[in-house]
């Protein structure tokens, strides 16, 4: 069966809602100083079997989350085809319907802060779709706190996720602001996948390497192959050499001091920024400069205190 041809069958949509009430000094909970500039958009993630605590959340001004037992939605789907099938080659826009709400979402200003999509195959498959607030966290996170729940005992204080990110680096204005959601219809946004063989990743790591950079990671290959092809398009459309710079974002729990668990929620992400100019498109130049964004980046790391 083609994948156009594919129905996805939504067979209940329904709220789930806490067995007993938040407490009153648990009910508000604040974001902390980098969630704050986050969009009120859906961040989402799929093809997970976790089990999911219930959400009752709702962002109520720039700065808080108002915790008032309204519930997490919970969508239960039949899909009609086999799930190795769709896995095979996996299509996009088919992908949009695997998730409870699409990204630009006006609901993501008032509604759920998670939605939960159980998608059942025709051949017994289950794939979970689900979208949270990235005011938040961050989505890969935010699941992996949440399976390690599912999974651990509940006793097991290192699986559940971490919520004193707030108290560690609170917001500097805590005056109530509305939030602004991100508006992605009035662009036309192509998604595309691009799949590197494992062996293909290791001969590009071969020939990325140079005497700065003997052992190019996995990452530094392909990031810097999909840059040197950015930069060739955009050379290819203009008479003039341009300045590129690539922008890439990095987990700072680890880069904290003191470092902050791993299950920390909260958008705990920095960037770095490395630069080229197109006449530099060759790989071993692009790793280098990559290289050396990093390098920088966590010679400033110094500077993001966490516990004072």
């Amino acid at each position: 069966m083609a994948m156009d041809q594919v129905n996805v069958e939504i067979v209940t949509r329904e709220v789930i809602k806490p067995s007993s009430p938040t407490l009153n000094h648990l009910r508000k909970f604040n974001l902390r100083l980098l969630d704050l500039p986050a969009p009120v958009s859906y961040e989402t993630s799929g093809f997970l079997v976790l089990q999911f605590p219930t959400a009752t959340h709702r962002i109520k001004d720039g700065v808080s989350i108002e915790c008032n037992d309204s519930g997490a939605v919970f969508v239960e789907s039949r899909v009609s085809c086999l799930l190795s099938k769709f896995l095979e080659k996996p299509d996009a826009e088919l992908l949009g319907k695997f998730i409870p709400v699409g990204t630009e979402s006006p609901e993501a200003l008032a509604g759920s802060l998670v939605l939960v999509q159980a998608n059942f195959f025709a051949c017994g498959g289950l794939a979970i779709g689900a979208c949270i607030s990235h005011k938040v966290a961050d989505p890969v996170t935010f699941i992996k706190a949440w399976a390690a729940a599912a999974f651990a005992s509940v006793d097991d204080s290192t699986a559940l996720p971490f919520f004193n990110a707030p108290s560690v680096s609170p917001p500097r204005n805590s005056s109530p602001s509305k939030p602004a959601a991100v508006d992605l219809t009035s662009d036309k946004c192509v998604t595309k996948r691009v799949v590197f063989d494992a062996s293909k990743i290791a001969a590009l790591q071969a020939k990325a390497a140079s005497e700065s950079v003997t052992c190019p990671t996995r990452v530094e290959a392909v990031t810097a192959l999909i840059w040197k092809c950015a930069m060739n398009a955009s050379r290819s459309n203009s008479e003039h050499l341009r300045y590129s710079i690539l922008s890439q974002s990095v987990d700072l729990r680890k880069r904290m001091a003191p470092p902050m668990p791993e299950n920390t929620i909260g958008n705990l992400v920095g960037y770095f920024a490395s630069c080229a100019t197109e006449c530099e498109i060759e790989l071993q130049s692009l790793v280098g400069q990559l290289r050396q964004g990093a390098a920088g980046f966590h010679g400033r790391r110094q500077g993001f205190h966490g516990y004072q």
